[in-house]
C-alpha cells in the first residue's frame, strides 16, 4: 500500500470514531429517562394536606376555637352521665323556675341530649350548703352544682374541699371580679334597689342619704313604713349590708342609723318587701333584691317605683362552681361553660338576672353596664369573698351594731 493511499485510510478512520464518541451513531444512543412522575406528586399532597386545617371536633357543638381539642372527652363524659346517672344533673340555687327557663332552654338546644336532665331547686343561700353537707356527709345523692349568695359561708365550703378543680374555657372571657376564687365563677351580678310607693311618695328616694332625709323630715309618716332584709336571718341581706358598710364606713353607718329611726319591718325575702310597698303596707325599701322587683311589672307600673343606689350599688354576685360530690361532674361543666360564655349570658339577662360579660352588653336584656351608666363605677359594690367573713368576733361585732342601728319595730 502506497504510503498516500495509508495517509487517506487513516484519516477515514479517525473519523468515524470521533463522530461515534460524539453520539452521532444511531447505534450507541441510549433513550433519556423521563423524570418520575409519582414521588413528586406524593410530595404535592403531603405539602397540601400539611397546609389544610384539621377538622374542628367541637364545630358541630358551635364552640369557638378557643375551647381545647380535648374537651370531646367533657362532652363525651356528659353523655355517658346521662345513660347512667337516673336523676340527671342536680343543681342547688337561690333562682327561680322563671330566672332558669331561658337558660335550659338554649342549653338543651346545644346539648339535645341534656333535654329535661337538668333538676334545679330554689334554696336558701345559707340552705344551698346545709343541705349538701347533710346529703354528701351520707353518700346521698346531692348537688353537682351549686349557686349562692351565702359569702360568709362559702369559705367554709371551699376549706372543707367541697369545691371541684376546674378551670373553664371562658375564663379569659369573663371580668377578675367575677372570679371570686380558683373554680368559683359567678352566674349573674344583680342590684340591689331601693323602692317606694308612687301614689304614696312624693320625693322618691334614689340613694340611702335621701331616704334618710325622707324618714328624717317625716318620722310619724315613716314610723313602721319602711322595709329590708332581716340581717340576722338572711344571708343576702347580711352580705348586702356587710359591703355596702365596708365601703361607705362610719357616714354609713350614721345614714343608716338616721333610717333605723323608722324601725325598719325585717323580711325574709324581697318578694315580701315588693308586696308591701305595692299594698301601701310600706312606703318604702332599701336593698330590695331587683329580680322580686323587676318580675312584677307591667303589673305593678302604677304603683311601684324603683331606683338603683346612687351613693353605693351593691350588686348581689351568685357565686357558682361544681362540687366534688357530683355525680354529673361533666354535666355540671358543660352547664357552667354555656353560662359564662356570651350566649349563655345572654340567656342569663332573658331570665330577668343581669349579665356582665362586656362582649354582650348591646346584646343582654339587662347588662351591668347600664347600672355603672347610671350611677358611676366609683359607687359600684360588689360582693366579694372577704377575708374578714371568716373572723367570727368580727361577724359577730357587726351583727350586734346592726341590730341596734336598725332596730326591730316593737311587737
Amino acid at each position: 500500500m502506497s504510503r498516500k493511499l495509508y495517509a487517506v485510510l487513516s484519516l477515514v478512520l479517525i473519523a468515524a470514531f470521533v463522530l461515534t464518541a460524539c453520539g452521532g451513531g444511531e447505534v450507541t444512543e441510549e433513550p433519556q429517562a423521563a423524570a418520575p412522575a409519582a414521588p413528586a406528586a406524593t410530595e404535592a399532597s403531603a405539602a397540601a394536606a400539611t397546609e389544610a386545617p384539621a377538622a374542628n371536633p367541637l364545630a358541630e357543638y358551635g364552640l369557638p376555637d378557643y375551647y381545647p381539642a380535648d374537651y370531646t372527652a367533657i362532652i363525651d363524659g356528659s353523655k355517658q352521665e346521662m345513660e347512667t346517672v337516673s336523676d340527671g344533673l342536680l343543681v342547688y340555687g337561690i333562682m327561680g323556675e322563671s330566672n332558669w327557663a331561658p337558660v335550659l332552654e338554649a342549653f338543651y338546644a346545644k346539648y339535645p341530649w341534656m333535654d329535661g336532665k337538668v333538676t334545679t331547686l330554689d334554696l336558701g343561700s345559707y340552705e344551698v350548703f346545709e343541705r349538701y353537707y347533710s346529703e354528701a356527709g351520707s353518700n346521698a345523692r346531692t348537688g353537682d352544682m351549686v349557686i349562692t349568695s351565702g359569702y360568709d359561708a362559702w369559705p367554709e365550703f371551699m376549706d372543707k374541699g367541697n369545691v371541684a378543680d376546674y378551670t373553664s374555657p371562658e375564663d379569659g372571657n369573663v371580668p377578675e371580679w367575677s372570679k371570686l376564687a380558683p373554680s368559683v365563677y359567678t352566674f349573674s351580678s344583680d342590684p340591689m334597689l331601693i323602692i317606694y310607693n308612687k301614689q304614696l311618695v312624693s320625693n322618691p328616694p334614689t340613694s340611702m342619704a335621701d331616704l334618710a332625709a325622707l324618714v328624717a323630715a317625716e318620722p310619724d309618716t315613716y314610723k313602721g313604713k319602711v322595709t329590708t332584709y332581716d340581717v340576722l336571718t338572711n344571708a343576702t341581706g347580711f352580705a348586702i349590708n356587710w359591703f355596702w358598710l365596708k365601703k361607705a364606713g362610719e357616714p354609713g353607718w350614721e345614714t343608716l342609723g338616721t333610717i333605723g329611726q323608722a324601725t325598719p319591718t325585717r323580711q325574709s325575702s324581697a318578694g315580701n318587701m315588693a308586696n308591701s310597698v305595692i299594698s301601701g303596707e310600706a312606703l318604702a325599701g332599701y336593698f330590695v333584691s331587683a329580680i322580686s322587683v323587676f318580675s312584677k311589672f307591667p303589673e305593678a307600673e302604677p304603683v311601684l317605683g324603683w331606683d338603683y343606689i346612687h351613693d353605693g350599688q351593691p350588686i348581689l354576685v351568685r357565686g357558682m362552681a361544681i362540687t366534688t360530690a357530683a355525680k354529673a361532674p361533666n354535666s355540671a361543666k358543660l352547664l357552667m361553660d354555656f353560662v359564662l360564655s356570651g350566649e349563655g349570658q345572654i340567656a342569663v339577662s332573658q331570665g330577668g338576672l343581669t349579665a356582665y360579660r362586656e362582649d354582650i352588653a348591646s346584646q343582654a336584656k339587662s347588662h351591668l353596664n347600664t347600672i355603672i351608666d347610671a350611677v358611676g363605677a366609683d359607687n359600684m359594690v360588689f360582693f366579694n369573698l372577704d377575708p374578714d367573713l371568716t373572723d367570727q368576733a368580727k361577724k359577730e361585732a357587726f351583727l350586734q351594731r346592726w341590730d341596734t342601728t336598725v332596730p326591730a319595730p316593737a311587737q
